[in-house]
């Protein structure tokens, strides 16, 4: 009985070896590289049978929920999410989750109040800055003026060197 399997695998496998690409007249070496190359390789199906394209999205992004933010700053996000959604809540909130709530805005408020605080601040360090630079850039063309020419060339006078005819030096 044994016999009679090993001689069905045999059979089996000689009918495989027959359905596999054979390569002759090649050296061991070379064989044994093929295969495992033709054993690495996988085909991709064409594209047009795929169901679903790589570069199209097919779905839009699902809405991030608004308590999904970490922090205080999320705290805030959901709180205030609360009390404007929760119209048909209202009646239902205790007194506590109403001064919450209010701390909440609160602190909101004064959040954006010192933002824009902060913005006016640098605002006016800026406006500072340009006025300086704008005062020095009125200097320097002042005391360039003074050394011009009519004729537009520089002349520095205060070291305008002239010889005399005699040879000395005209300050």
């Amino acid at each position: 009985m044994t016999e009679e399997l090993d001689e069905e695998v045999l059979d089996s496998l000689a009918e495989l070896d027959k359905l596999y690409t054979v390569f002759d007249g090649a050296s061991q070496e070379d064989v044994a590289y093929a295969k495992v190359f033709w054993s690495s390789l996988s085909l991709q199906p064409p594209i047009e049978s795929r169901l679903v394209s790589a570069d199209i999205r097919q779905r839009l992004r699902a809405a991030k929920t608004p308590h999904c933010k970490c922090g205080l700053q999320g705290e805030i996000q959901r709180k205030l999410y609360l009390t404007t959604h929760a119209t048909t809540n209202k009646a239902s909130l205790s007194k506590r989750d109403d001064e919450i709530q209010q701390d909440v805005y609160l602190n909101q408020k004064q959040e954006e109040r010192q933002k824009y605080i902060e913005m006016a601040k640098k605002r006016e360090q800026i406006i500072a800055l340009l006025k300086k630079q704008r005062d020095e850039r009125i200097k320097k063309e002042m005391i360039s003026d003074q050394n011009k020419t009519r004729n537009g060339n520089l002349v520095d006078k205060s070291n305008l060197l002239l010889w005399t005819a005699k040879g000395e030096l005209f300050r």
